[in-house]
């Protein structure tokens, strides 16, 4: 049974809101954490800002931060 398709998600820390990787932003580098989480730094297709924050994978957009 297939429930959704799964998508990477960051939080645009000058939008405040969580971004789908895939689509609304564009990937500039990812590397992992020393606790094995992926990072991702990346620009905002809206805000056109430079952020780095950890990757969620999920089916529905996270909710709060």
């Amino acid at each position: 049974m297939t429930v959704g398709v799964l998508k990477n998600w960051v939080w645009c820390e000058d939008c405040l809101e969580w971004k789908d990787a895939g689509d609304e932003v564009s990937l500039m580098n990812i590397e992992e954490d020393s606790f094995g989480k992926d990072v991702m730094t990346f620009e905002c297709d809206k805000c056109e800002k430079v952020n780095k924050n950890i990757v969620i994978p999920s089916v529905t957009r996270p909710r709060g931060q």
